[in-house]
């Protein structure tokens, strides 16, 4: 298309030279111009749809990691609410008020109660890929961006109060097995594969060490505290929760 319009502007020129040949001269200026103007145009299209690419997989990758997050979370849950549960039946304050029935420990149910907690927080890879690649400003939506944002001072926050919890553990909890129990009932069960015999050990007396103050209040402390991960805990899943339902919606729109 171009060569032809030049020919008739040659043609046009050549009929008189000096006026016409400066509208020639013009008129090349015009075309190259517009020439130019398309071509950015074009390349200016391929980034965008480039860009729009990138961020649809951006997106996937953090639902996909999202979805897993969030699974993660709701174990984690229900293993804290379990252990609450346990912690609350074992001090004898559930609120029905009914007493704990001596057959309810067994070995293993007791050092599951002192012992079992979740230290686990759920993992987003291809967030912490994008912060560290500086790919967060693909993705368009402001708002999923200071989702983002928050999520991580969430996560941020669980992982201290579970690291709390973990240090109180390990210097205060931990001690009821030292100094209450018979720890060497605890060889022979299910979560051990030691071949021993424990017949002459003298059984643990659940009823009776329950009713020490310090073991109360060490348990007691263990059930705060697991109750403030709680919380955490379901915090950040409202928060994942809220962030897959905005990615959702963005991907609907491509």
């Amino acid at each position: 298309m171009i060569p032809i319009f030049r020919k008739i502007r040659k043609k046009m020129a050549d009929e008189n030279r000096p006026f016409k040949y400066m509208r020639y001269a013009i008129g090349e200026i015009v075309l190259v111009v517009i020439g130019i103007l398309i071509a950015l145009q074009i390349n200016n299209w391929n980034e965008s749809q480039r860009a729009r690419s990138e961020e649809k997989a951006l997106l996937q990758n953090l639902r996909e990691d999202l979805q897993s997050a969030s699974s993660q979370s709701e174990d984690f849950i229900a293993e804290e609410q379990q252990l609450i549960n346990r912690l609350i039946l074992a001090l004898g304050i559930q609120p029905a008020g009914q007493q704990v029935a001596e057959e309810y420990f067994s070995d293993n149910l007791f050092i599951a109660m002192i012992w079992d907690f979740e230290s686990n927080v759920p993992v987003i890879n291809s967030y912490t890929e994008i912060k560290n690649t500086g790919n967060a400003s693909l993705i368009r939506s402001r708002e999923i961006r200071q989702k983002f944002t928050s999520l991580e001072l969430k996560i941020n926050n669980l992982n201290t109060i579970v690291r709390d919890r973990l240090t109180v553990q390990q210097i205060r909890i931990d001690d009821i097995a030292e100094d209450d129990i018979n720890l060497v009932r605890f060889t022979k069960g299910p979560v051990t594969q030691l071949d021993v015999s424990i017949d002459g050990e003298p059984k643990n007396n659940y009823s009776e060490i329950l009713k020490r103050p310090r073991v109360r209040n060490l348990l007691a402390i263990k059930l705060l505290l697991t109750e403030d991960v709680l919380i955490f805990r379901t915090e950040l899943q409202k928060e994942i929760d809220l962030i897959l339902e905005l990615i959702e919606k963005e991907i609907e729109r491509f």
